[in-house]
């Protein structure tokens, strides 16, 4: 064995030596138990995003699906009640295929990534169905409370009352009629 492999053997040896003591030290540590997230019952959210748009509005706005796009997203609604929560994803998926800008796909994409706690996915479905959106009305406000229930839900208090605050001009009073 040379000069040059008997160092390289030795420092292996060493560096053995140092995570060994390392394994053996840390079992004397005593380590202090993280908090356990608190669960969240995504479905109350959800409930709370769809009660949203129960207020009462003379505006009301529904794009023009096709067939095949409607039939998608029925058969969506129908694995959501089923609790196949990824399988509705995938189904919105495909409609939105057909009908990238759809903000109604974009919502209910953004509702069920809210069961599934997939908080990103929901900002960015809800942010694109505003965006794409009639910016009034009942969608509106299912867009901002999911905004404002995911910034609740990941401690930006400033997001969430922002949100909040442009939910409520979602809502447009009906005109008077004589």
């Amino acid at each position: 064995m040379s000069a040059r492999d008997a160092a390289a053997w030795r420092a292996s040896l060493a560096a053995l030596a140092g995570a060994a003591l390392l394994v053996a030290c840390r079992g004397q540590v005593e380590l202090t138990p993280v908090a356990a997230p608190v669960p969240v019952d995504t479905t109350e959210m959800v409930a709370q995003v769809r009660a949203a748009a129960a207020a009462d509005d003379a505006l009301q706005v529904e794009p023009l699906r096709d067939a095949q796009t409607e039939d998608l997203r029925q058969a969506a609604q129908a694995l959501e009640q089923q609790g196949d929560y990824r399988g509705a994803l995938l189904r919105l998926q495909q409609a939105r295929e057909l009908s990238p800008d759809d903000p109604t796909l974009l919502q209910e994409a953004a509702e069920l990534s809210l069961y599934l706690a997939d908080w990103d996915q929901a900002i960015a479905f809800a942010s694109r169905s505003f965006e794409n959106g009639p910016r009034l009305g009942p969608l509106c406000r299912r867009n901002w409370t999911t905004l404002q229930l995911v910034r609740e839900q990941v401690g930006d208090s400033n997001g969430s009352a922002s949100a909040q605050a442009q939910r409520m001009q979602c809502t447009i009073s009906a005109p008077v009629r004589m």
